[in-house]
């Protein structure tokens, strides 16, 4: 039963662009998700060894207003999905009716809800940890001295990092993983569809509500001086605007963009599919402005820390 789902499936009608390219399947989508796939994994790249870490003392320090380790999950993400669908669509011809096609199908879905959920973690950090002034809790000695054993430790630490926000946007990604597992068990008949695809096609877009919310709470929020700049908001914003070309599956744009090659080398599907990919480079704008924000203060701040902490005295 799934296995004839799967294949329904990725026999949907996509339309396959330019026409005159035979030597392998959906060539301009396919050309697209190559480049999807390199500009993923060169911002993943750039971000982990430029913007995720400031220098003090030739010491690499990293503090959660400039930690951008979320971001780097979420492009990574992006990456593994991106090289799924490159082979599955390339590969269409020999591939169709093959259990790696149907791998290659069931992992792009369940990596495309990972990467909504490392997008929502990582809107989450910037609204937590940077949409205001940083606050720095104090650790009193006589607190340390009477710290509790590893176990307490734990679930001490569980409910300080795991906020409610977070359990949210797990919830959902669990409940998109439980529609996608329903779809695949009971596939509609051809050409039609059940409540279990609606279902799915809901649980899709409600992944992405938690990305909407927090896009709106950080670009409207007011702050004075101390959250990102008018700039960085609109980067945010524009990125998210666009970003919603990715709240349906290619199968439900290709259904209801329902044209040819509309510029003879490329059709509506893969127009959505490039507005997604520019909604990455705004991203990335995005981030990297704020990063370049908060580094003096991270540097200020950890320099700071550092001479209240460091006793002179034995020099």
């Amino acid at each position: 039963m799934i296995w004839a789902y799967a294949n329904m499936t990725v026999d949907i009608d996509i339309p396959s662009c330019p026409k005159t390219v035979t030597s392998f399947s959906f060539p301009s989508t396919s050309v697209i998700f190559v480049i999807y796939t390199i500009t993923s994994f060169i911002f993943a790249i750039i971000i982990a060894f430029k913007y995720n870490s400031v220098k003090v003392f030739n010491r690499k320090i990293r503090t959660q207003n400039i930690s951008n380790t979320m971001w780097i999950l979420f492009y990574l993400t992006l990456t593994f999905r991106a090289v799924c669908n490159t082979i599955r669509y390339a590969t269409y011809k020999t591939l169709h009716a093959s259990p790696e096609n149907w791998v290659l199908y069931l992992a792009a879905f369940i990596i495309h809800g990972i990467s909504a959920f490392t997008l929502s973690l990582a809107l989450n950090h910037q609204r937590k940890y940077r949409s205001s002034s940083p606050q720095l809790p104090a650790t009193p000695s006589s607190q340390r001295e009477t710290e509790p054993l590893i176990g307490s430790r734990t679930s001490i630490w569980l409910r300080r990092s795991v906020t409610l926000p977070e359990i949210l946007f797990f919830f959902f990604f669990l409940v998109y993983l439980l529609c996608l597992y329903l779809v695949l068990i009971f596939p509609p008949p051809l050409d039609k569809n059940n409540v279990y695809t609606y279902l799915f096609v809901v649980s899709f877009i409600l992944q992405r509500l938690p990305v909407v919310v927090l896009v709106m709470m950080i670009v409207f929020h007011r702050n004075n001086n101390d959250g990102p700049t008018k700039k960085s908001k609109a980067l945010l914003f524009i990125g998210a605007l666009l970003n919603i070309s990715n709240d349906l599956p290619i199968a439900t744009w290709s259904s209801v963009l329902r044209y040819d090659c509309i510029f003879k080398f490329a059709s509506g599907v893969d127009l959505m599919l490039v507005i997604n990919l520019v909604s990455l480079l705004f991203f990335f704008l995005f981030l990297r402005s704020e990063y370049i924000r908060n580094r003096e203060e991270c540097i200020w701040t950890t320099v700071s820390q550092i001479q209240d902490t460091f006793d002179f005295r034995k020099f």
